[in-house]
């Protein structure tokens, strides 16, 4: 584990957009993590909620390896493809 990224116990989810996005501390700077849901149609807030705690280990060991990566889109965003 890289001790210059460390997650915040936050994540937003917006219905409309179906966008459910994480944070990360980088250095001191907050990242977001964002993951595309469209595929899986959650339904609301609470859904989200319920996916993310069962994945949230996995999905942070990829937004890890990303930042170490320097995948950043142009927002200074991390995409996290849905896991399958």
């Amino acid at each position: 584990m890289n001790q210059a990224i460390q997650f915040i116990d936050r994540f937003e989810f917006n219905v409309q957009s179906q966008l459910l996005t994480f944070f990360a501390q980088v250095s001191g700077l907050i990242v977001e993590c964002v993951i595309d849901t469209h595929a899986l149609a959650l339904a609301d807030q609470q859904a989200a909620k319920l996916y993310f705690e069962r994945a949230r280990f996995d999905y942070e060991d990829i937004a890890e390896q990303l930042i170490e990566d320097e995948e950043y889109n142009s927002a200074g965003q991390i995409i996290v493809a849905v896991l399958s």
